[in-house]
């Protein structure tokens, strides 16, 4: 159904369809409402017809559509049940309920349009059998009015008339229709259970509209009357909306699966990158322990020695120690430098121990609040430290603050670390503060950073970060 002489073809089929049913509709002895039947057959098999069309269009890759077109046409053949000549009359009866097989069918295999386990094509199959040959054995026992139609002609099919064996018959062709159907709504219930919560959405409309219709037509099969088959009749016409709703939030749901995949992928690239990033601070750190910071201790050691050899030449004298004190110098910013790109007491003792040494360098009293007993997941206790290492940085340089606190508290599956000081506040992470690049880090961890910094009222730093299983 993917090119315009297809669709022509089936516009074209559905319109003689429709003229087909009022053909046979409207000159029939034994319809009552003529003109409102056949204009409700008409109008619910070009509904279906319509909206097939339109979904075949929009979701080519499912066979929804195709099926809705096939049960729109489907449907004009239950018209032949009103014709008064023997053979359509006939006719009527047996291939009359087709619709309900491609129904059966549509239902079960929503929203794919393709049945995919041998139980639902076992029940289709069954389905199309018990809707078009099924009524074959009470055809051959009853007569006009055994089937509730006194002005009917005689079915060809009659061998003599049985009222006691067409009762028997129409009754185990009621009993059949209502097994399948509760077999149908177990199975559509299992599936629905089964199903995603953003999946169910498109389910539901369809199952409820679906199997309501289907209880309608089962009850008017086992003579409910009238009433039955005009409810069953509406149901059918607005049934086409439900599918149609349906297909489109399965696409909308395929889309939003896809944003969640590619989020998720995200998300880990971010996590690589960050992992990536630690795991080279780690190097470097050790790269400066190992080597730099080596060979300058090995250099002071040699300067020591060297400074009991000339000791009485104090110019001599004066200069090394100068260039001691420089070694030094240069040997403690070394030092604290490795310590900021990776500090050897979190990998080895955790996050508490390394805090407390944070705390120890801070030109404030810091108190420190954190759960000791328990390990955090490295990649938490990273983000965590340098969340920690940063704001202090800030207290340090622009909070004017007297005290600062640390908080790491652990509950509902997230950590949660606050740092606060009494300083002059004002600080915004966009200006330099260092914090906007470990949001960056926290929310690779699929956390969040937020800066609180009321003018006068000190700072306050909080990130929470959930913790993976």
């Amino acid at each position: 159904m993917t090119t315009s002489r297809m669709r022509g073809a089936v516009v074209l089929a559905a319109l003689l369809c429709g003229a087909g049913v009022f053909g046979l509709l409207l000159p029939s002895d034994h319809q009552d409402d003529k003109v409102v039947w056949a204009t409700a057959g008409t109008a619910a098999a070009w509904t279906y017809v319509g909206i097939g069309l339109y979904a075949a269009y929009r979701r080519p890759e499912s066979r929804t559509g195709e099926l809705m077109v096939l049960l729109g046409l489907a449907w004009c053949l239950s018209a032949l049940g009103a014709a008064d000549a023997r053979l359509l009359y006939t006719l009527g009866q047996v291939v009359g309920g087709l619709w309900g097989g491609v129904f059966l069918q549509l239902l079960l295999s929503f929203p794919s349009g393709r049945l995919a386990t041998r139980a639902d094509r076992a029940l289709v199959i069954a389905g199309y059998l018990l809707f078009t040959v099924g009524s074959i054995p009470a055809l051959l026992v009853a007569g006009p009015s055994d089937l509730g139609c006194d002005d009917c002609p005689d079915s060809l099919l009659l061998i003599r008339r049985e009222p006691d064996l067409a009762d028997v018959a129409l009754g185990i062709q009621a009993a059949l229709y209502a097994a399948l159907f509760a077999i149908v709504i177990a199975r559509l219930a299992l599936r629905w259970k089964r199903t995603p919560p953003l999946e169910r959405l498109q389910l539901t409309p369809v199952y409820g509209s679906g199997l309501i219709t289907f209880a309608l037509v089962t009850a008017g099969t086992a003579g409910a009357g009238d009433l039955a088959w005009w409810l069953a009749y509406v149901a059918m016409a607005l049934l086409p909306f439900a599918f149609l709703a349906g297909l489109l939030r399965s696409h909308v749901a395929r889309l939003d699966a896809e944003l969640r995949a590619r989020l998720e992928e995200l998300r880990a690239s971010r996590a690589r990158i960050v992992e990536a990033g630690d795991a080279e601070r780690r190097r470097l750190e050790r790269d400066l322990h190992d080597g730099a910071q080596a060979r300058l201790v090995a250099l002071a050691m040699l300067l020591n020695r060297l400074d009991g050899r000339i000791a009485a030449d104090g110019d001599a004298a004066a200069l090394l120690g100068q260039a001691q004190d420089e070694l030094k110098l240069s040997l403690a910013e070394l030092r604290e430098l490795a310590r900021g790109i990776h500090p050897p007491l979190l990998a080895e003792q955790g996050l508490a121990p390394a805090l407390d040494a944070l705390a120890a360098r801070a030109p404030v009293p810091v108190t420190i609040e954190a759960d000791r007993s328990e390990r955090l997941p490295r990649a938490v206790e990273v983000a965590a430290y340098f969340v920690v290492s940063e704001a202090l940085a800030n207290v340090a340089k622009y909070a004017r603050a007297s005290v600062a606190t640390v908080a790491i508290r652990r509950a509902n599956g997230r950590v949660t670390v606050d740092v606060s000081d009494d300083g002059i506040g004002g600080a915004e992470a966009a200006t330099g503060s260092g914090l906007s690049g470990l949001a960056d880090r926290v929310a690779a961890l699929d956390g969040t950073l937020t800066l609180e910094s009321p003018e006068g009222a000190g700072t306050r730093v909080r990130a929470e970060i959930p913790l993976a299983g």
